[in-house]
């Protein structure tokens, strides 16, 4: 699965740009336009300040020339006034308002009834006005002589479109700086997003979407700024808390279908048992009877002609064991727990099953736990019944072969381990021994019950049985039993 773009329009990203970087940029442009009023307007009053300067600069040498009649000092003055670059026109009128000398277009000039109110007023006077289409700015000063008698008027004048043109290329300056700034404060913030959070935002992207691959132990990197830290922690907690979840109510699932295949079971091992009760007590009375008149019959007959009875008795007794298994399974039997010394089971149980190992020519090995056991609380009949099954199991698979019992302990239970190196069991049907009637031997040999009871009686202790294929090559039967006691005893 690709890693998708799934944030649409709205995302930090734009979210950062639309509340952050765009009122900043929209703030930094306010300020940048008044800022350039302010410029333009003091750029404006400059221009004004260097025709009053110049004006200054050649009143006194006019007011000296106009005063004694030096009409050549006046022209020389004037035109060296008007050929600075910034001059557009310099003009000099006498008292009534008459033009004297000039320096540049006559239409800028002002008519001689203003000239004259101009220079009566006194003062100093500036203006713009509109002359051809054109705008002017004009700078009147006043002309004295020596006694502080108004005897002129200067006017000095400079195109508007000198004004425009300066204000103009500083404009365009300042919006060319004001751009490259912004230009570069949104390459900086966007740079420093991919760096700080986009490229974070991007790798948990791509582990939530291998997560939701089905990686459901793949977690999200803890890298970055804190809160995205704290984010990512959040989530690999929450991601922690569904595997914990799906783990538990799949153990329960596990844990409902073990308890309900046992409820089968049990229900179904209580039919056989009752089923089984029933036979075993209609056929005990009528085979007890037969063997006792058997009995009864061979103390009468000579030795050569009891051979029938002989076989006759052992098939009774043959078909006693059975019934008598057929109870063991049927009756529930309350056990008679007492503490139990486990190497004493052990040697109780070999002790059981010494005859039937000389007949079969089995070597019966034992090797005793290397740690000392404690006690066990448990029925010792019923464990010796379930062990003596074990080894008779055992050595009838194996005529002239080798049995092995092995047992360990530990503080918390009890393993003890018979093998064979008999030809094993088929895995096919390992897990269906345990159940009642189901047998490995041949017809006539085998009920069946001999596991099923000593499954019982290991599952009433709290223990369990497993079965497996030995290193010796034949069968395995595991059995772990709980220790109930602390107490230990010396190994013998």
């Amino acid at each position: 699965m690709g890693l998708r773009q799934p944030f649409g329009l709205y995302n930090i990203r734009t979210a950062l740009l639309a509340f952050v970087l765009a009122p900043f940029l929209l703030v930094m442009i306010i300020t940048a336009g008044f800022s350039l009023q302010q410029l333009e307007q003091a750029s404006e009053e400059r221009m004004e300040e260097e025709i009053e300067l110049i004006a200054r600069s050649i009143r006194r040498p006019l007011s000296y020339a106009l005063e004694n009649g030096h009409m050549e000092t006046l022209r020389r003055t004037v035109t060296s006034a008007g050929d600075i670059g910034r001059v557009y026109g310099v003009y000099v009128y006498d008292e009534n308002g008459e033009r004297i000398t000039a320096q540049g277009p006559s239409q800028v000039q002002v008519p001689d009834f203003k000239a004259a109110d101009l220079a009566s007023r006194g003062s100093e006077q500036s203006a713009f006005e509109e002359i051809d289409g054109e705008a002017v700015f004009s700078y009147f000063m006043p002309l004295s002589d020596s006694g502080g008698q108004i005897n002129g008027l200067l006017q000095v004048t400079r195109r508007g479109s000198d004004f425009v043109q300066q204000i103009r290329a500083f404009r365009a300056q300042a919006i060319s700086i004001l751009a490259g700034s912004a230009l570069l404060v949104l390459l900086f913030v966007w740079i420093g997003y991919q760096r700080a959070i986009g490229r974070h935002i991007q790798s948990m992207g791509r582990s939530m979407a291998t997560v939701a691959s089905g990686r459901r132990d793949h977690r999200l990197a803890t890298q970055g700024p804190t809160e995205l830290r704290f984010l990512s922690e959040g989530i690999n907690r929450m991601l922690n808390s569904i595997v914990a979840s799906e783990q538990e109510i799949s153990t329960r699932r596990e844990r409902e279908y073990q308890l309900k295949h046992q409820l089968q079971q049990a229900e179904k091992l209580a039919a056989i048992g009752r089923f089984a009760a029933g036979v075993a007590h209609e056929l005990g009375t009528p085979l007890s009877v037969a063997d006792g008149k058997a009995q009864r019959s061979l103390r009468k007959l000579p030795e050569e002609q009891a051979q029938p009875l002989h076989d006759i008795r052992q098939q009774l007794q043959r078909m006693e064991r059975i019934i008598r298994q057929l109870m063991d399974f049927a009756r529930p039997v309350a056990p008679e727990r007492r503490e139990v010394k486990l190497h004493e089971l052990v040697h109780s149980s070999l002790q059981q099953v010494e005859g039937e190992r000389q007949n079969m020519q089995v070597v019966l090995e034992s090797r005793p736990s290397d740690a000392p056991c404690p006690a066990i609380i448990a029925d010792r009949l019923r464990l010796e019944q379930a062990l003596i099954n074990l080894l008779r199991n055992a050595i009838q698979a194996t005529p002239g072969g080798l049995v092995r019992l092995s047992w360990q302990c530990s503080p918390e239970q009890a393993h003890l381990t018979v093998e064979d190196d008999g030809p094993g069991i088929d895995a096919r049907v390992r897990h269906q021994l345990l159940e009642p009637f189901v047998t490995t031997k041949p017809v006539g040999v085998g009920t069946g019950l001999g596991l099923a009871v000593v499954n019982a009686v290991i599952t009433e202790h709290g223990g369990r049985i497993e079965i497996g294929t030995s290193e010796l090559g034949g069968a395995r039967f595991d059995i772990d039993l709980p220790i109930n006691s602390s107490e230990e005893f010396p190994h013998e």
